[in-house]
């Protein structure tokens, strides 16, 4: 009997410990480690103020994460953080240890972003147009290396360029936001600045091409026009030029078909659209009545959809290729002012080099079956601003 209360009072004992080990917290000390980690400034090696290296030299662990204390964290072993906004910051770290999660917090860092990007004003008193000319800088040291650059300008023109010295003209009066996005020794940076224009309505610079009121700038002639495009001194080979409204004029009268055309091939030299050209500008007038050319009335009668006009551009004397940018003219019985910008065309199918435009068309369309005519005059070529590329 003695011997078996025993068993009894040893199990019941062997039970009580072991539902206190099951009550008692874990013991999680074994896998408290020291990080090895660091957050080091390095301005002076990569060149850009509030620059911080972050490393992580503690094996085995199955996860990180720094946060730099503004907002950002990644989840990367080691790389170089650039803080771009004044502020003050506290960077931590977070690892995973076996099954502990270790935390480190680093001292906290002031940062003075200011001088990061540099907006400087380099305008020409008394010359139209170059108050709105403003050069952008980042302050760096020259040998810091920039990857995936980008200027954003804050007027919906932006770059990809590694150049840390910029010129940009504004065309219009406002504030813009200028950002500076690269990537340096595989740390982000994204600079800021605000730039305000006071004056709008800047034109760009610009080169008669011709107003057939005199030579045009660029030598050539006009092709003999397809379909039922004509030169007006086709119509009136009796009266060249032809006089509209005070000037000489080109026409194009249509009587059917779909699109008619007009091309001046240029017969020395070439135009420029990779680094010199950007826009091509017409003055437009588009007779909403009844004309009479060379005996033959041209009945307006064209659909709104159908008063479009286009300007194209390429190397060889065939359409094959050729880069267009169509308007619509939205009016009749008075001038337009058009600008056809290819800034943001592709020259890179077909027969055409953005470097030797060696042909300009002009075409229009009113549909078939439809009739109307149309003068073109003073065609003038805008320059591309200097220290802007094409995006």
């Amino acid at each position: 009997m003695k011997k078996i209360l025993y068993t009894i009072a040893i199990a019941v004992l062997a039970l009580t410990v072991a539902c206190e080990d099951e009550s008692k917290p874990k013991d999680w000390s074994e896998n408290v480690i020291d990080l090895d980690v660091s957050f080091t400034d390095v301005s002076n090696e990569i060149g850009i103020a509030n620059s911080y290296a972050f490393e992580n030299n503690t094996p085995d662990l199955s996860y990180i994460e720094w946060d730099f204390g503004n907002g950002t964290t990644v989840r990367q072993q080691s790389g170089v953080f650039i803080y771009t906004v004044n502020g003050t910051y506290q960077p931590k770290v977070t690892a995973v240890y076996g099954n502990r999660v270790n935390v480190e917090t680093f001292d906290e860092i002031s940062v003075l972003a200011d001088e990061l990007i540099v907006v400087s004003d380099v305008s020409t008193p008394g010359v139209a147009g170059e108050e709105n000319l403003r050069r952008l800088q980042i302050s760096a040291d020259a040998s810091t290396v920039f990857t995936d650059s980008r200027w954003d300008f804050g007027d919906g023109v932006w770059v990809n360029t590694d150049e840390t010295d910029i010129t940009k003209r504004y065309l219009d009066a406002g504030t813009y936001t200028v950002k500076f996005e690269a990537t340096v020794q595989g740390a982000f940076l994204s600079a800021e600045a605000t730039v305000n224009i006071e004056q709008g309505n800047i034109q760009k610079e610009s080169v008669l091409f011709n107003n057939f009121d005199d030579d045009a700038t660029y030598a050539g002639s006009w092709a003999e026009a397809n379909g039922d495009t004509k030169l007006l001194n086709d119509y009136n080979p009796d009266t060249n030029p032809y006089v509209f409204d005070g000037s000489n004029v080109l026409l194009m009268g249509k009587t059917g078909g779909w699109w008619t055309e007009a091309n001046y091939g240029i017969s020395q030299g070439s135009l420029n659209f990779s680094s010199e050209y950007t826009e091509v500008a017409l003055r437009v007038y588009l007779e909403g009545n009844t004309v009479n050319i060379g005996g033959i009335d041209y009945n307006f009668n064209m659909p709104e959809n159908e008063r479009t006009l286009k300007v194209g551009l390429t190397t060889i004397d065939h359409y094959d290729g050729r880069v267009e940018v169509e308007h619509t003219i939205n009016s009749t019985d008075g001038w337009l002012d058009l600008s056809f910008d290819f800034s943001d065309k592709d020259f890179s199918h077909g027969n055409i080099d953005a470097n030797d435009i060696r042909h300009l068309w002009v075409m229009f369309s009113h549909g078939k079956g439809t009739h109307g005519v149309v003068y073109v005059d003073d065609i003038m070529l805008k320059k591309e601003y200097p220290g802007i590329k094409k995006p």
